[in-house]
């Protein structure tokens, strides 16, 4: 089996390259950088999987869809419907993506919208906002983050005492809160939890291997205030 991973820096895809060094498994990588113009599809989604095995092949897309496939294919990392942390399992691995990142990918997108709007009307984006950070989203990651902490302070990873692939789609929009979210430390729990992460061998390979550039993520994150 041949795998490929196409990859952007910085980007939700540095989950999938960390998942298949913690899988031990063989792959290329194509890095490629925010320029389009060096993508052969314009269209293409980061992360992207090709996969080629008896003369066949396949791609796959979304972060939690490629997680899913590469544990169900190794029987890694992932626990299994009789173990009774399978319900926490099945719960934080769709949360990342599905209830987590949205409030950050908010952030992210009215900081966008007030930085191209023209400088004379600048402040009228600047306060839309504002409101809108204060009035909705950093509540709600307020309550997100709580949740984690609750759970966190029961349990070593999200599925009890077992590393899954549910902690790796969480560390992405985990760590982008610790610059997006004003108050991130006041929840040192969450903390030692990225600490707990960041200790492990094929996380810090992956991030070697991907690019990752720590201040380049601060500085992406750290603006949606």
């Amino acid at each position: 089996m041949n795998i490929t991973l196409h990859h952007l820096p910085n980007s939700r895809s540095q989950r999938i390259l960390w998942l298949l060094e913690e899988l031990n498994l063989n792959y290329d990588l194509i890095i490629y950088s925010k320029n389009t113009a060096d993508k052969p599809n314009r269209q293409m989604k980061f992360p992207t999987l090709h996969i080629e095995q008896n003369s066949q092949s396949q791609t796959l897309t979304e972060s939690s869809a490629v997680a899913e496939y590469l544990c169900q294919l190794e029987q890694k990392i992932m626990v299994q419907p009789a173990d009774s942390s399978y319900w926490n399992f099945c719960f934080y691995k769709n949360f990342a993506d599905a209830g987590f990142m949205p409030n950050l990918a908010l952030k992210q997108v009215f900081t966008q919208i007030t930085q191209q709007t023209p400088w004379p009307v600048r402040f009228v984006s600047l306060a839309f906002k504002a409101a809108f950070n204060q009035g909705y989203l950093n509540p709600e990651l307020q309550k997100q983050l709580r949740m984690l902490v609750s759970h966190l302070q029961q349990s070593t990873w999200l599925a009890g005492n077992q590393f899954s692939m549910a902690d790796i789609l969480l560390w992405f929009p985990l760590q982008a809160c610790t610059y997006a979210y004003p108050q991130f430390s006041d929840y040192p729990a969450l903390e030692q939890y990225l600490k707990q992460i960041k200790s492990r061998p094929a996380f810090q390979s992956a991030l070697q291997k991907g690019r990752w550039s720590a201040e380049e993520f601060q500085r992406y994150w750290q603006i949606t205030q």
